[in-house]
């Protein structure tokens, strides 16, 4: 990063006729010329590639399963678990474990490794799995010699699980490092002009906040506009941080943690039905009913926008984890 200049740590710079230049003040224009190597900074593309990833996972797993008298079996599987990492690069597309892109697990937060440690983006800390399958049990003969109470079996699967965390953005942080948008904002009182007034309010403007009174109380489908509250933050171009000894729109990075926040709570039940019967011996058949989100209840993604310099749409949350309740039929025939 370009380092950063007072009155006091001044950097001097000659042009190409020699004559020099005393650099003062950070504005997002000299970023270039305060790098002690001219050509490094990003603002003219300058990229660095290193081996500088480090993550660590831990876990501890139980499984419980049993087969029962009658045609009942029974699994559940539950694991605790916490993944820390200074970048994931992970980007999954499947339903309930998609990872959200932009999430800034794959670049270097604040250009610093040291800050961009924090929780993975694929960490769980909790994760129940419950499966079930269940012949009825009913005689060989069927009930009254019919068919119509033999072969049929419920089977389903219900997920428990922590939702994936996230982190916070600023599309005008980082400005003074010749960076522009790779920051988050800051934990401080939103100025009292740019606060939501239908929302808890912030006071005083630029008294410092912590994550936890960002989150909101009361049921999620009572808050699904802002999922967080806006004025607890402060985005980076805001006249309360503006940057010591700087003009000119220099912004910093922000102090709000990677991966600092989680989105709702997730669960799901998948159940079937399934029917076999047969046309004497050498033709038989077997039906099926799948119902997906079985109770149609809506499984909430992370936040559509987490720009903490867009407070009206900061934190709201329109999209789901998985479709509405969908059913499927299927028929087998085996002869």
């Amino acid at each position: 990063m370009a380092p950063l200049v007072s009155p006091t740590s001044p950097i001097t710079v000659k042009d190409i006729n020699g004559k020099s230049y005393t650099i003062t003040t950070n504005t997002k224009a000299n970023e270039p010329l305060r790098h002690q190597i001219l050509g490094l900074s990003r603002t003219k593309g300058a990229r660095v590639t290193d081996n500088i990833g480090q993550a660590t996972y831990h876990s501890g797993q139980v499984t419980l399963s049993r087969r029962f008298h009658g045609g009942l079996f029974f699994q559940s599987a539950y694991t605790y678990s916490k993944s820390i990492d200074n970048v994931s690069g992970s980007l999954s597309t499947d339903e309930l474990n998609a990872t959200r892109a932009g999430q800034l697990g794959a670049n270097i937060f604040r250009n610093d490794p040291r800050a961009n440690k924090a929780r993975g983006d694929f960490d769980r800390p909790h994760r129940l799995i419950i499966s079930y399958a269940w012949d009825l049990p009913v005689s060989k003969n069927g009930i009254w010699g019919s068919q119509a109470f033999q072969g049929w079996t419920v089977s389903g699967i219900v997920t428990f699980q922590s939702a994936l965390p996230f982190s916070l953005t600023d599309s005008g942080a980082g400005t003074i490092f010749g960076d522009n948008g790779n920051g988050s904002g800051f934990l401080l009182c939103r100025p009292r002009a740019q606060q939501i007034t239908t929302l808890p309010t912030c006071t005083p403007e630029g008294a410092v906040t912590t994550i936890g009174q960002a989150l909101l109380p009361g049921a999620l489908q009572d808050h699904l506009d802002h999922y967080l509250n806006p004025n607890f933050f402060t985005s980076a171009g805001d006249r309360l941080v503006v940057p010591a000894n700087s003009a000119g729109g220099a912004t910093a990075y922000g102090n709000i943690p990677r991966n600092a926040f989680r989105a709702p709570f997730q669960q799901n039940w998948d159940f079937s039905v399934i029917k076999k019967f047969h046309i004497r011996e050498r033709h038989k058949f077997e039906f099926r009913a799948d119902m997906f989100n079985l109770w149609n209840h809506p499984i909430f993604q992370t936040p559509d926008f987490v720009g903490t310099d867009s407070p009206g749409t900061f934190g709201s949350i329109s999209t789901t984890a998985i479709p509405a309740r969908l059913i499927q039929f299927g028929l087998r025939y085996d002869f």
